[in-house]
């Protein structure tokens, strides 16, 4: 029953890393494969500002990119801060804490 679920939870990315630059970026969101490999063909046909001469372009799979990059990982736009964890907004406040009770006790 699970498996269905994470069948139905899973999208398809377009990642781009151009030769220029050390990271991959996920440049497009597609609900099948098939959308996300044709979309990877037009973009590969594309030349102008943006263009993806000299780039590796990859498909991958929602449950690919929690392989690769972790489990948390999730497609978001560029530009677009992804949700901050609690946990991760505990450890800036403590952070802040410890940097005003270092400051007041100088």
């Amino acid at each position: 029953m699970s498996s269905k679920r994470e069948s139905q939870q899973d999208y398809f990315c377009i990642m781009v890393k151009r030769n220029y630059e050390d990271v991959w970026r996920v440049v497009g969101k597609y609900d099948t494969r098939e959308e996300a490999e044709q979309a990877l063909q037009e973009k590969r046909a594309y030349t102008g500002v943006f263009n993806y001469d000299n780039a590796d372009l990859q498909v991958i799979s929602r449950a690919e990119g929690k392989k690769r990059f972790g489990a948390n990982w999730e497609y978001h736009p560029i530009g677009e801060k992804p949700a901050v964890s609690h946990s991760v907004s505990k450890a800036k406040k403590s952070t802040r804490a410890a940097k005003t009770k270092v400051a007041s006790e100088e």
